[in-house]
């Protein structure tokens, strides 16, 4: 498993969020990525870098209610946005990166690893944690590629 600690810049989103738990994020994103890309669309908005998740307080367990911001990186305008979107900067943040390849349906055992290996190189994990779609397919594709992003102190 080949993981690096980096520095993540800052970045201007729009957003969808929402409380909820580990056990509802696909059915989330089913119901609402379609219309973030639309509405962020009718608002002239660029949306040509990939759709990022960004979990806020989620633990791995699966039941425990945690933020999850369904966000697309957008350039620097500043328009009006309906409810229940954002337009929100989130400062540059220190990460231990990973790149997964592949399947996206069973993750948890990745991410335990992931965090073993935080763990083991002496990191200190913050409650900010993103996957980047660099390549989406769908949950079981092979060819899916994803940078997850675990925030670091």
């Amino acid at each position: 498993m080949q993981v690096q600690a980096k520095e993540i810049p800052a970045q201007k989103y729009f957003i969808y969020r929402t409380e909820t738990t580990l056990l509802n994020v696909n059915a989330i994103a089913v119901r609402e990525i379609d219309t973030l890309y639309a509405t962020a669309g009718q608002l002239g908005l660029d949306t040509s870098a990939p759709l990022e998740f960004i979990y806020w307080g989620a633990t791995g367990d699966v039941e425990k209610p945690f933020t999850l911001e369904i966000a697309l990186p957008v350039g620097n305008q500043t328009v009006e946005v309906p409810s229940p979107y954002e337009l929100v900067e989130h400062p540059a943040f220190k990460a231990f990166a990973y790149t997964h390849y592949g399947d996206f349906s069973n993750i948890m055992p990745v991410y335990k690893e992931l965090f073993n290996n935080l763990f083991a190189q002496g990191h200190k994990p913050t409650t900010q944690t993103r996957e980047v779609y660099i390549k989406w397919v769908d949950l079981t594709s092979s060819e899916n590629v994803t940078d997850i992003l675990l925030g670091i102190e």
